[in-house]
């Protein structure tokens, strides 16, 4: 869902921007393109550990205030906030439901993915959101893409007949490589594949792109 059909790069910039201007122990030493820089190292691959960002932070800055619960609880209210549609994403969640497209959301997280969605207006458009740790397990896990094959209620169907689509190379790639499925990564604005990850079927720049694929 991040990333994929929601921005969650814009947003996380808007997130940190809030946190900078909340702290003198950081404005004041140091430039917001700076800091900017040191928050997106603490997110390789498009993902990040809002429990433990903290206690970087506070190694670079000491001083800064918090602890894993509170900044993860600032990090995700945040980013409900601040979360949108990517451009584009709506036209094409309305054009596989037309179609009757048979798909669905997995996404690694909580109650709060559910909180983005509803914010965005995604939740009225999909026909299931896979929260993962709802579920009990995180991608790159088998067993959340095998309950996404269950929730997508087709009988006879097979995981090496389903496209999934993500961003990021470990969670999304290797584990939907993993259970047989076709893969397509999004982008996303990087340049190289890593070399570490099980090459995707598809790489394109936005979902718009899977329209001949999935009809």
């Amino acid at each position: 869902m991040d990333d994929t059909l929601i921005d969650r790069r814009a947003a996380y910039d808007d997130v940190y921007k809030v946190f900078y201007d909340l702290h003198d122990e950081i404005n004041s030493s140091t430039s917001w393109e700076d800091a900017l820089e040191f928050f997106w190292s603490l997110s390789p691959d498009n993902a990040t550990n809002a429990n433990t960002a903290i206690f970087d932070i506070q190694k670079r800055w000491p001083g800064v205030p918090g602890d894993s619960k509170s900044h993860y609880n600032f990090y995700f209210s945040n980013m409900v906030k601040f979360m949108k549609v990517l451009p584009g994403a709506v036209d094409f969640m309305n054009w596989m439901n037309s179609n009757k497209v048979t798909w669905g959301i997995v996404t690694n997280g909580d109650q709060f993915q559910h909180d983005k969605a509803e914010n965005t207006g995604v939740d009225k458009l999909t026909p299931f959101l896979l929260a993962s740790k709802l579920f009990g397990v995180d991608k790159p896990a088998p067993e959340v893409f095998m309950e996404a094959v269950r929730l997508l209620d087709i009988d006879g169907l097979k995981p090496e007949e389903i496209l999934f689509v993500g961003d990021n190379p470990y969670t999304d790639i290797i584990g939907a490589h993993g259970v047989g499925m076709k893969t397509a990564w999004v982008r996303m604005g990087r340049e190289k594949y890593p070399d570490d990850a099980p090459d995707p079927d598809y790489i394109i720049d936005h979902v718009e792109e899977l329209k001949d694929l999935l009809v």
